[in-house]
């Protein structure tokens, strides 16, 4: 059992480093190259083929499965007279390019579906190349880890690590909003202040300056080394995930919420 521990615990580790190398590039620090993403095909994958590309990271094959990928969230393509988010149709073409013709591989996740019903999977091309971590370094979608399909999530996370400081697709502007602008829900990648956290019996709540509050539900602190305390109040704060508008359900309560999963999906600033 020590082991196994030992073994978890130098997992979050390694993921956690890949994503804080993230950050401190966009911070400025002098860091190293990160390094090249190398995403190793697990077994138990079957050959498919795709029948349509939806947008940059939902597919429908010609089994008749819509897909989506799992480790990357794309820019949302517009519908229903909506414009599309900036790089969502470059992130569709690219994935069309990068399937296209192709024999794939795909592996499905330990959770095979969301609530959508749709297949959740990894994609691999007829060289063995990840399709994820392809889209990754070409700057066109952000790194998500939802346990438990975590299974490529540090070849994920350096994937958008490399594409970050080379500042190509998506991450040649400022896609890190202040927590203080939150507008709207949806997936967001923001920047703040943590101003509080309190505990409570399911859940540990940490409160951001400006609408925005983030829920770590206690089952899910297996997946992180240590619980967050009174120590992070005052410290700056990157956080992404789908943010949840409570407008309807707020109770004096702040306005948004960010469910946490996993470590990867924050990092917290040196106090210095």
């Amino acid at each position: 059992m020590q082991a196994l521990v030992a073994l978890a615990n130098e997992k979050k580790a390694s993921l956690v480093g890949a994503f804080f190398l993230a950050c401190s590039l966009l911070a400025g620090c002098v860091q190293a190259d990160p390094p090249q993403a190398s995403c190793v095909m697990p077994p138990g994958v079957e050959t498919v083929s795709v029948r349509s590309v939806t947008d940059g990271d939902t597919l429908r094959l010609t089994d008749g499965r819509r897909l989506r990928l799992a480790g990357i969230n794309t820019p949302e393509i517009g519908r229903d007279g909506k414009a599309s988010e900036p790089w969502a149709q470059a992130a569709r073409r690219e994935l069309l390019a990068l399937v296209n013709g192709e024999s794939l591989q795909l592996k499905v996740g330990d959770d095979p579906r969301d609530h959508y019903g749709r297949t959740l999977g990894y994609l691999f091309d007829s060289h063995g190349r990840s399709v994820e971590a392809e889209l990754l370094q070409s700057g066109l979608g952000y790194a998500v880890v939802i346990p438990p399909n975590d299974a490529l999530a540090e070849c994920h996370l350096a994937a958008e690590a490399n594409a970050r400081q080379a500042r190509r697709g998506l991450w040649q502007s400022g896609v890190v909003r202040p927590v203080t602008h939150l507008d709207r829900g949806g997936f967001q990648l923001l920047r703040g202040s943590v101003v509080a956290v309190s505990q409570a019996r399911q859940a540990i709540w940490i409160d951001l300056e400006g609408p925005l509050t983030l829920r770590l539900d206690r089952r899910d602190l297996v997946n992180f080394a240590s619980a967050p305390g009174a120590s992070w109040v005052g410290r700056e704060i990157e956080v992404r995930g789908w943010v949840v508008d409570r407008r309807e359900q707020q109770n004096g309560f702040r306005r948004y919420m960010i469910s946490l999963r996993h470590p990867a999906q924050l990092h917290l600033f040196s106090s210095d």
